[in-house]
């Protein structure tokens, strides 16, 4: 596994923890909120880095299977476009917390 990986697969049981804890109320909505807003930044991160790296290498990477046709292109230009809508509802979501 690449780090981008790794870092989208250690996110996943924090984003899940919060998302028991505010169920079972014992985080606050302010609380839950900063660290969903939190880890759409990291994942926008992720994909933007990720897909603007695949744009520029034309090589596109997703667990075992490695593209290297247009189809990369197309993951990529995915990848950077989602990514880049992660990070405005993110930073959204801190700017309204604070």
């Amino acid at each position: 596994m690449s780090v981008v990986d790794v870092a989208k697969v250690i996110l996943l049981p924090v984003v899940g923890g919060a998302v028991v804890a505010f169920g079972l109320a014992r985080m606050t909505p302010l609380a839950f909120a900063n660290v969903v807003s939190i880890a759409l930044l990291v994942w926008g991160t992720i994909d933007v880095w990720d897909g603007t790296s695949g744009l520029e290498s034309g090589i596109d990477r997703v667990r075992r299977k490695i593209r290297s046709d247009r189809t990369a292109k197309r993951i990529s230009i995915a990848k950077t476009l989602f990514g880049g809508a992660s990070i405005a509802l993110g930073a959204v979501g801190l700017l309204m917390m604070s």
